[in-house]
């Protein structure tokens, strides 16, 4: 299974985390692992409902049904969550 270099930023802690993602995992699921993560490791609030992952680079919100492949996310891709 390929897996994605990617690094999100997360201005709602100030922090930014590399992850190692499956390409074919879908963005909701993604955003529900790193929420996991994040609850885990700072306490935060378990809720993912409200959650969007953008391009750093372009500003454009990353469709939740489909994966990083399909959106052409490769190693390297930089990533904020809001």
């Amino acid at each position: 299974m390929k897996k994605t270099a990617i690094t999100i930023h997360v201005p709602a802690i100030g922090q930014q985390h590399d992850f190692l993602i499956p390409s074919t995992m879908l963005i909701r699921d993604v955003l529900s692992l790193i929420v996991k993560i994040l609850v885990s490791e700072y306490g935060v609030i378990d809720d993912d409902s409200d959650l969007m992952l953008f391009d750093e680079e372009d500003g454009k919100a990353l469709g939740l049904g489909h994966s990083l492949s399909q959106l052409g996310l490769t190693d390297g891709a930089r990533l904020v969550m809001l």
